[in-house]
């Protein structure tokens, strides 16, 4: 599973890859909202400061249970050239979210007491 900062970090690699001064430009986000098969390709603009923010807003107005959401490129433009700045595409799920839960969850019971539930001490 695939976090925001694991985003942040791509387009800061992208940006010293490609020798970039990040607070120089202005972030073209690109991101596909997927329900029943069909997707739906957005964009959002931002800042080098607010990319985290940014994110956030567009995982979090965009999730649910019948969808998913895929932050495709984030791209700058420099010298009427486009430039992308991330080397992969990344997708958030919530079924996979409630997979890893479960999964943590699961491990909990088994690390603790032969699988019984640890008791809170005070």
């Amino acid at each position: 599973m695939y976090t925001i900062s694991n985003i942040i970090e791509d387009i800061r690699r992208g940006c010293a890859r490609n020798n970039l001064n990040e607070d120089c430009f202005t972030y073209r986000i690109i991101y596909y909202v997927n329900e029943n098969g069909t997707g739906t390709k957005h964009y959002s603009d931002s800042t080098y400061n607010d990319l985290r923010r940014t994110l956030e807003n567009i995982i979090r107005g965009n999730i649910s249970l019948t969808n998913n959401i895929s932050i495709a490129q984030t791209t700058i433009r420099k010298n009427e050239r486009c430039i992308c700045l991330q080397s992969r595409s990344y997708s958030f799920d919530l079924s996979e979210y409630f997979r890893t839960i479960c999964i943590k969850k699961e491990k909990y019971y088994i690390d603790n007491n032969y699988g019984r539930e640890k008791v809170q001490w005070y």
